[in-house]
This record gives C-alpha cells, sequence and structure tokens, in this order.
C-alpha cells in the first residue's frame, strides 16, 4: 500500500543536528569521517545514515537527525570519495560501498540491530547491506534509491565506459553548474541553505573528489546493465521495508517505485508531493514520522 502526503509547501525545519565527529582508520590511505548526533548512551536504539552520490553527513541529513536528537542515537559517515573521508585512487564500487558501511557499523553499533536509512546511492548501499547483513537490521528505510529505475543497456554501457570516465574526470564542473544541480535536486530551492551550496563548490574544486564521483558514477553503470540480477540480490531481504519517494523527482524518477515493490512486495511506501529528489532535506518532519512509524511496525 502507498500512502501519499498532499500538496504542500514544504515544512522548512530550522533545526539542525549537532555533530559529533570522529574518524575511523580502516587502513592509511582510507580514513572515514564519522558524524554521530542525538543520544549517547551505547544501548540507545540507533539509526545508522548513508548519505547519496556527490553529498556529505550534514546536507543529506542535518534536519532528520534533529528530529530524533531526543529519542535515538544517530551514526552518519561521510563515504569514501566524498565529504570529509579520504578520497583515494581505488574502484569505487557498490561492494566496496557494503563493506565501508559493514565495517562502519561493526565499529559504532556493534551490539544491536540498527535502522538503516539510504538516500539515493547511499540507499542502494543500504539495501545491499541489508540482503547480505540482516540479522544487523532492524529496519530498512530508502529514499528516492538508486538501482530501481530500468534504464537502455546502450545508455549505460556508454556512461561507464572509458572514454566517458576519463572525459568526467577532466572537466571541472563551474560553481554555477554545480549549484544548479543542487537546486535541481529539490522541488522548492529555498529547501537548500546557502552553506550547502558555499560547501557543494568547495568539493567539486577537488580533483580527488570529481575522481571518485566518476567512478562511483561509471561502477554503478556497470551493475545496472544486470538489473534482474542487482534485484534478486536486493530481494533476499525481507525484513521491515519503507520505501520514500518525491514525486517530482528529477534524478531518480518515482515510477523506479514499481521495482522497488516488486523487490519489496511486503514494503510500506510513501510517496510526497510537490517534493523532488531530497525529501531529507524538503519535508524532513514528514520523512522522520514515516521513519518513526516504520520502526514501531
Amino acid at each position: 500500500m502507498t500512502s501519499q502526503i498532499p500538496n504542500a509547501a514544504p515544512a522548512r525545519a530550522s533545526r539542525r543536528a549537532t555533530w559529533r565527529p570522529s574518524t575511523l582508520t580502516l587502513r592509511d590511505d582510507l580514513v572515514v569521517a564519522v558524524f554521530e548526533a542525538g543520544r549517547i548512551d551505547l544501548d540507545a536504539p540507533t539509526i545508522v545514515l548513508v548519505h547519496g552520490m556527490g553529498h556529505w553527513t550534514q546536507a543529506a541529513w542535518d534536519f532528520v537527525a534533529a528530529e530524533f536528537d531526543a529519542t535515538h542515537r544517530i551514526v552518519g559517515f561521510d563515504l569514501p570519495g566524498f565529504g570529509a573521508s579520504s578520497k583515494p585512487n581505488l574502484p569505487y564500487t557498490l561492494d566496496f560501498f557494503v563493506g565501508i558501511l559493514a565495517q562502519t557499523i561493526a565499529a559504532y553499533v556493534p551490539a544491536t540491530r540498527v535502522t538503516l536509512v539510504g538516500h539515493s546511492l547511499g540507499g542502494l548501499v543500504s539495501a545491499l547491506y541489508a540482503a547480505q547483513y540482516e540479522e544487523h537490521v532492524g529496519t530498512l528505510v530508502l529514499v528516492d534509491p538508486a538501482g530501481f529505475l530500468r534504464t537502455p543497456a546502450l545508455v549505460l554501457k556508454m556512461m561507464g565506459s572509458r572514454p566517458v570516465r576519463m572525459l568526467m574526470r577532466k572537466v571541472r564542473p563551474s560553481p554555477k553548474f554545480v549549484r544548479q544541480t543542487f537546486r535541481n535536486a529539490v522541488y522548492d530551492q529555498t529547501t537548500i541553505p546557502d552553506d550547502y551550496f558555499d560547501r557543494a563548490v568547495e568539493l567539486a574544486s577537488d580533483p580527488a573528489m570529481l575522481r571518485s564521483f566518476t567512478d562511483v558514477y561509471a561502477n554503478a553503470m556497470t551493475q545496472f546493465i544486470r538489473l534482474k540480477t542487482l534485484h534478486a540480490r536486493l530481494a533476499a531481504y525481507r525484513g521491515p521495508t519503507l520505501v520514500v519517494w518525491g514525486r517530482e523527482d528529477r534524478f531518480v524518477p518515482v515510477k523506479g517505485l514499481e521495482a522497488a515493490r516488486e523487490v519489496y512486495p511486503h514494503a510500506t511506501t510513501l510517496v510526497i508531493e510537490r517534493c523532488g529528489h531530497c525529501p531529507n532535506i524538503e519535508y524532513p518532519t514528514v520523512l522522520a514520522g514515516a521513519i518513526r512509524s516504520a520502526m514501531a511496525e
């Protein structure tokens, strides 16, 4: 069953999470920036947050995490290649990110099931983790997740090809392009704080981040060519699931929800009207309420 949030002006969240930063060193060239918020007691119910491609923990989860300050322990982290984590020159495959998520959970939440919330690429990484480590997941929440939308194989092969990858590495995006891309991720552009734009431009000027972005994109394309195989892998998870989608998502259109329902026929689904690719930015209170309901089921 799919619920819908009717047309309404986004509730602008003024309160952000207060993050407690730390680092998880996995090897000399790989340090993961980890950010905790909310309760500090290690036995508190825990929510683990996984951001999408080109994002970082604060941009993705500032407002959502603040909704759980008093009730939950929050653990977010920057995927390697993005944000404040290191950006080594290595293959940024989906399985690599699943391994990073597994090591982060093992280090920060070793003895309890977590509510796992992933947005966009982070949604696909979270879904893959849940399929492999279901015993560690209490509830899986996917927010406008990648990996469910069918794209012509020729397009995928072209986007994942070496010439396209090398070209993307060499073309540094302009500040104007970066800002416009961020704007296109939401329905209401006024919901994006100015400092998010500034941070996005700063990150996009780092050649290592650009290389990481390109490699993540290309490696994901190779998985999307074998979409049936990918979905069969995801379907191994049968635990409690919530799938949330913005109706006006330009990046991962809402028609991907059909495939998500096939993979997770037991899932609760929610479509938010007048919302783009980032319900976590535009409708954090609505998203947090849906997560609470899913955890209570």
